[in-house]
């Protein structure tokens, strides 16, 4: 038994070996950030078994759509008045928040016997926030649900929010220690809303938001005021009352031109005078009118 487990380790070291051997990619795959008009530097280098021939390729990944940035051994021409090649590895000049993507470099030789190797760098091109905009409703019903959002779209990496009431930073709160807390609102940092399930009077006050990434702060959005108004209960009752009771003279007042006939009198009135109109006076003589002369 124990030769054969030996045999057995022996041929696994052999496989390993030769798995390892061929070209080998010796670049860190770190991934790369720079400053928004800055040059970014993404290394590429590698070892062969054999030969000194191998077929070099970088590539640009950004969702599901793959371009080449180097093939053919030449920059490709979207990247040629502002890509260099350093050997392997290739520099970027003057990126842009639109560079933002994860790029590939890919390494070929035929004569190895492992002929293909990769590595991938995620370049992240770092942008401070704008100044967001606040969605702040003016005034809202106790006990209804109300959500403010802050929002902006030119920080990289994705801006995180701060939520302000009356100058004081408002903490995050999870909609199940909100409940534990009793707390009315939830905060999302990452999608930037403040909700409010439900509001009360006390949430009543300024609100103004900030965004911030690992680059920097942004300038507050405009201070609104939110004034939250409760329910007159008393006010709904007089108002419902007070329908009623028109409605009901309303109706009485119809049933009592009924009875005394008033509505009725107007139709008998406008009957007999339509009579009078076209019947023809009784003593008046009926006078005969020549037809023919003889």
């Amino acid at each position: 038994m124990a030769p054969l487990v030996a045999f057995l380790l022996s041929l696994n070291l052999l496989e390993l070996i030769h798995g390892a051997s061929g070209v080998t990619i010796i670049s860190s795959d770190k991934d790369v950030e720079v400053n928004e008009f800055d040059k970014a530097t993404l290394p590429c280098e590698y070892v062969l078994e054999r030969g000194t021939q191998a077929r070099l390729e970088w590539k640009r990944i950004a969702g599901e759509h793959i371009s080449f940035v180097y093939f053919g051994e030449q920059i490709v021409e979207k990247y040629r008045e502002r890509a260099t090649m350093l050997g392997h590895s290739i520099e970027l000049q003057r990126v842009t928040r639109a560079d933002t993507a994860t790029y590939r470099c890919e390494v070929t030789a035929k004569q190895d016997v492992k002929i293909f190797a990769e590595i991938s760098f995620k370049l992240v091109v770092l942008v401070p926030p704008a100044t967001p905009t606040c969605k702040v409703p003016s005034s809202a019903m106790s006990g209804s649900t109300v959500e403010l959002v802050c929002k902006e779209s030119e920080g990289s990496p994705p801006s995180v929010y701060t939520w302000y009431k009356d100058n004081v930073v408002l903490m995050d709160v999870s909609a199940k220690a909100s409940t534990a807390n009793n707390v009315s609102y939830t905060l999302n940092r990452s999608a930037g809303t403040l909700r409010f399930n439900p509001v009360r009077k006390s949430n009543s006050g300024t609100y103004y938001c900030e965004a911030h990434n690992k680059v920097g702060r942004s300038e507050r959005c405009s201070l609104k005021f939110m004034q939250i108004n409760d329910l007159d209960v008393t006010a709904i009752v007089i108002a419902v009352v007070t329908i009623t009771l028109v409605l009901l003279l309303c109706g009485l007042g119809l049933c009592y031109a009924c009875r005394r006939g008033y509505l009725g009198k107007s139709r008998s009135a406008k009957s007999n005078a339509a009579t009078r109109t076209n019947t023809p006076p009784a003593g008046e003589d009926f006078k005969h009118t020549k037809s023919f002369v003889i």
